[in-house]
């Protein structure tokens, strides 16, 4: 429930928010450039526009926006649509080729949803680079150097999940005193009633002139056995009342209440 508000109170803004940060690395021309050396180039942009912490396209989806790119050529606003179609971002539009006894490297960097040109590089080469890296970091550098990422708001993960609190009762004097009575009681009421009954056969045997001394004594066993299981009984019961409505303890979290 709480998840689902804070996606509510959110959604204005996430609506506002671009929901792609991507970037399309595409050429536009190669002239006069073998197709090994044009994909190397495109590899090696790529890298460096992932290495600079921007998301690229990686080279399936870029491969199905070549053959638009070409058509497009230098226009921003064609290269924007293109943008748009791959899910992108940032369009990053180059081109290779060959002029006269030397090379130029031409590439701009648009944004799809205002169809604007936000920065351009151009690097005039003697010679076709065995590695592109270097070419690469240069002109990802230049054209990336001022681009600023849109922020995107995310909703704040939910708050961790937490057992209800439960109060755990406790013994509390009263309760340990009742406890300790309704045990002490019910031992002497075993004691009591073990020498009730072993005397019984003392009366049966014993002659009259002992009797009466005889009856005094059982009867002492007979009511020291009641008032002991009586005793026993009331602790008995007081001890669970006082632990049932006794004060519980701080709560603390627990599985259940």
């Amino acid at each position: 429930m709480i998840r689902l508000a804070c996606l509510v109170a959110l959604l204005p803004a996430l609506a506002l928010a671009e929901p792609q940060q991507r970037v399309l690395v595409v050429s536009f021309q190669s002239l006069g450039v073998e197709p090994e050396v044009v994909a190397r180039v495109a590899d090696a942009l790529r890298a460096q526009t992932a290495a600079a912490g921007w998301k690229t396209l990686d080279g399936v989806e870029t491969q199905k926006a070549l053959r638009a790119a070409t058509m497009c050529g230098e226009d921003a606003e064609c290269l924007a649509t293109l943008g748009q179609r791959a899910d992108a971002r940032w369009v990053l539009a180059w081109g290779f080729g060959k002029v006269g006894a030397s090379y130029l490297f031409t590439a701009q960097v648009v944004e799809t949803p205002t169809s604007a040109k936000l920065s351009s590089f151009t690097e005039k080469l003697s010679a076709v680079p065995d590695d592109a890296t270097a070419l690469a970091q240069r002109a990802v550098s230049a054209l990336f150097k001022d681009v600023k990422r849109p922020v995107v708001l995310e909703p704040p993960p939910p708050p961790p999940s937490t057992p209800p609190l439960v109060g755990e009762r406790r013994f509390v004097p009263a309760t340990v005193a009742s406890t300790a009575v309704a045990g002490a009681a019910a031992i002497a009421a075993g004691v009591f009633g073990a020498l009730a009954v072993s005397h019984y056969p003392k009366l049966s045997a014993a002659l009259s002139a002992e009797r009466p001394a005889l009856d005094a004594t059982q009867r002492t066993y007979n009511l020291g056995a009641d008032l002991s299981l009586g005793v026993a009984i009331a602790s008995g019961v007081a001890a669970l009342v006082l632990f049932i409505f006794g004060a519980p303890a701080d709560p603390t979290p627990g599985a259940t209440p």
